[in-house]
Formats: C-alpha cells, sequence, structure tokens
C-alpha cells in the first residue's frame, strides 16, 4: 500500500449538493487513475473512481478499499471526509451501510438467536473465547430487559481450522445453541459436534467487510461498533 495514505490526513469541508458527471469530470477521473498508477508503478488495482459530493474530491475503490482524494495540478492530497452539517464520517458511513446491506443478506436461519424475538435487535460477530464477547454475553438478559434481541454472527478469530473454529462449529451444531453458546462463553466443555454449517462462511464474510476483532456489534440502522459496548449504550445507539 502506498505510504501516502499512511499519513494521518484529515480533510474537513463543507458538503456541497451533488453534480452530474460531465466530460470535465470523466476527465479528472482518468488523470487521478493515472496519477496512481505512476505513483504505484502499476501495481494498485484501481477499480471505480466517483464524485463524492464536495466538489472536487473524489471516492477512489483500489485494492478493494476506498480512498477519499483531492485532486489538484501535480498532487494528491488522501484523507477523511466529514459532512459538517450532519456531523459524520462519510467515509465510515459509507462504510456501515455495505456492512448493513452484507448483513441483511444472512437469513436469521444462519445465526444464532439469543432470547425472544423482538423487534428491535442487534446483530454480532462473535467468538466464544474473548474475553469481552464472554463479557458481552452475560448482559443478553439486560438488553433483552430493554427490547433488543442479540443475534450471533460466528468469527472465530485465530481462523478456519484452529480450535476456536471447532469450538464454535461445535457451538452451531448443538441440540441448543443458545446453550451451548452461554457455556462455552462461561469457560465450560461444549460436546464436539459437527453438521453442515455457516461457520466459515461467516467468518469469511467478516474479513470481508472488513471485521478484525471481537464483538464487532452492528445495530439494526447500521451502525458499527468496533468492540465492547455496556447495554445502557447500545440501547441509547438503537433507539
Amino acid at each position: 500500500m502506498l505510504k501516502i495514505f499512511t499519513i494521518p490526513v484529515t480533510l474537513l469541508v463543507v458538503l456541497m449538493s451533488s453534480f452530474s458527471l460531465s466530460a470535465a469530470d470523466d476527465e479528472e477521473h482518468q488523470r487521478i487513475i493515472e496519477k496512481l498508477k505512476a505513483m504505484t508503478s502499476g501495481e494498485a488495482m484501481i477499480e471505480n473512481v466517483e464524485n463524492s459530493d464536495a466538489e472536487g474530491v473524489y471516492i477512489v475503490t483500489m485494492d478493494s478499499r476506498e480512498f477519499f482524494i483531492y485532486s489538484k495540478d501535480d498532487y494528491l492530497l488522501v484523507g477523511e471526509l466529514y459532512d459538517t452539517v450532519r456531523h459524520v464520517n462519510v467515509g465510515q458511513e459509507r462504510t456501515n451501510t455495505k456492512i448493513a446491506k452484507a448483513i441483511s443478506e444472512v437469513p436469521e436461519s444462519e445465526m444464532i438467536m439469543m432470547g425472544e424475538p423482538l423487534e428491535k435487535y442487534i446483530t454480532v460477530f462473535t467468538d466464544t473465547d474473548c474475553f469481552y464477547c464472554q463479557k458481552f454475553h452475560t448482559e443478553i438478559g439486560d438488553l433483552q430487559s430493554q427490547g433488543i434481541q442479540v443475534r450471533y454472527l460466528m468469527f472465530p478469530r485465530s481462523g478456519i481450522g484452529t480450535e476456536s473454529y471447532f469450538e464454535a462449529v461445535s457451538v452451531w451444531c448443538s441440540e441448543s445453541q443458545a446453550d451451548a453458546m452461554t457455556l462455552a462463553k462461561a469457560g465450560g466443555t461444549v460436546d464436539p459436534a459437527e453438521c453442515e454449517n455457516p461457520v466459515a462462511s461467516q467468518y469469511e464474510l467478516g474479513q470481508l467487510i472488513g471485521i478484525s476483532g471481537t464483538p464487532t456489534i452492528i445495530l439494526q440502522n447500521g451502525k458499527v461498533i468496533n468492540g465492547y459496548a455496556p447495554p445502557d449504550v447500545l440501547a441509547k445507539e438503537s433507539s
């Protein structure tokens, strides 16, 4: 990855109204592509360039990641884009939208559902042996009492084929998945079990959408919380 992308540059702009793609825009897109190709000796895979809502700032998808780039003459400025009216990080908002869409395509039949069905829910990528996953699990009752159901997707951090992976499979293949999850997160031993299961595909989904640790909590509105958060915070965020 380019060293320039590691420089902590924050690009603060007031968003302006969207404008339609013109010949000039198309030419600028091509100039950006050529600049990036030159900088990377042609090694970077530039998949797309599009206008952002901020004039002069472009969204470049490169090597499956999005970058906000301001281009002027011989220079490129790479950084984060903030909407100062809505007070949001535009890049994080776009990422959240993509994650929410990916989660919406996972049927509930492939999730481990905790507690009674409720109108509100959060989806959590979890590992059976991470400390904060275990702490979070003990507070599911508090979330349930505040009208929020927990839906689990498996993300054994150590990877497919490891001890954590096989424990996740055993939990999934147990007669009572919820009880097995509780036992595993309390430090107990879940009886080994095998069956057709989505653990590997859920781990791969997590990697695809950028999950790097557990728990990763996805709210119903698509907001992503990386790491543990207490029930009162999650209830407030979910309201």
